[in-house]
């Protein structure tokens, strides 16, 4: 049976003024015990099965660090009215660069409240979030941040036209924290765009006293951090740099077992305690290739399988995560493993260390 989007969850979207302030405010929750009886048991799997599917939020290693970046970038901040400092979240994709930037949104909305309680009234708006839209001009991205908060576009507006309103709009909703995602595509778009965009945002740094938040995939490797202007990047973010967990590291070994066993803390599966897995880590790694937003998908993806058919016990094995089909960076790092642990003249852990 297909299990279709929930129409109470309209709200989801991180691009809009009202749907990223409601997503921040109300995440989904665990589902209340009280419904596991027989007679709620289809309500139950349902609130079970949207909880797994976005409401599980970890803090991890790198939340923690995105924390304390932002808040030196904010303090560094708070007087100056040019040449802003920020943070760019960098990593290959499945790292969980925008599940990174959401909490941080989210964390520095919950301290803005802890300020100011009565933003809502005062119609704030601490935090923004846009996507840098593929091949993206300056105008385009100003488009997207017009619409972030509702803002109508002429066709005869000029960009200096869309930067007035743009800028207009973030001082009068004193927003704090702008998040841009999908920074990348910058550097896949052609060099005037690239050079136009880049431009607009170094003008917004200057001209709103937000602080930014950069997202998007191997940032620093890229062209963006090219020439005078990437300099000036350079010399302003800082860099957290998102890699996947190496099971040869101790330490990452390490994080990554205590990985593990926070997501089973939150899978709602009746018959799997936390621990269940305790000895299957290794060969989590090996399914994910060391990729936090392979394995989140990996046991969430599981778990509602297991709930939605019905399956008993409830509780993840190696089988049925076995039969669970990942994106194919993660299938292909785990078939490479797989050919090299069925060769010869190494020992399995040599032949793991050596991916």
């Amino acid at each position: 049976m297909l299990t279709f989007t929930n129409p109470e969850h309209d709200q989801a979207s991180l691009n809009r003024r009202e749907s990223l302030l409601h997503h921040l405010q109300y995440p989904l929750a665990a589902p209340d015990s009280e419904l596991r009886d027989d007679r709620n048991r289809y309500e139950f799997d349902q609130q079970r099965m949207d909880y797994l599917s976005g409401g599980i939020i970890l803090g991890t290693d790198t939340v923690m660090q995105g924390r304390l970046q932002l808040t030196r970038a904010f303090q560094e901040n708070r007087a100056r009215n040019s040449g802003h400092s920020g943070v760019i979240l960098s990593g290959d994709s499945t790292l969980g660069k925008t599940t990174t930037a959401k909490r941080l949104m989210r964390w520095v909305l919950q301290e803005y409240e802890k300020q100011v309680p009565g933003w809502r009234a005062l119609q704030h708006v601490p935090v923004m979030y846009v996507e840098v839209p593929p091949n993206s001009s300056g105008k385009a991205l100003l488009k997207e941040m017009c619409a972030f908060f509702g803002l109508s576009v002429l066709t005869r507006d000029s960009m200096a036209d869309l930067r007035a309103k743009v800028v207009a709009a973030i001082r009068r909703a004193r927003t704090q924290l702008i998040v841009v995602d999908e920074l990348h595509n910058l550097s896949a778009g052609k060099a005037v765009g690239l050079g136009e965009t880049v431009d607009v945002l170094k003008g917004l740094h200057n001209d709103v006293a937000a602080t930014f938040l950069y997202c998007g995939i191997d940032v620093t490797n890229s062209s963006l951090m090219s020439g005078p202007r990437g300099q000036q990047l350079k010399s302003r973010f800082t860099v957290l740099e998102l890699t996947r967990y190496n099971w040869g590291n101790p330490e990452h070994q390490k994080a990554w077992k205590s990985l593990v066993r926070s997501f089973e803390k939150e899978l709602q599966l009746r018959d799997h305690p936390a621990g269940t897995l305790k000895g299957e880590e290794q060969y989590l790694w090996q399914r994910t290739g060391g990729s936090i937003g392979s394995l989140g998908r990996l046991l969430t993806g599981a778990a509602i399988d297991v709930i939605q058919n019905g399956v008993e016990p409830e509780v993840l094995d190696r089988p049925r995560l076995d039969a669970y089909r990942l994106d194919r960076t993660a299938e292909e790092h785990y078939q490479r493993v797989r050919t090299r642990l069925s060769g010869r003249g190494t020992t399995a852990m040599e032949k793991v260390m050596s991916l």
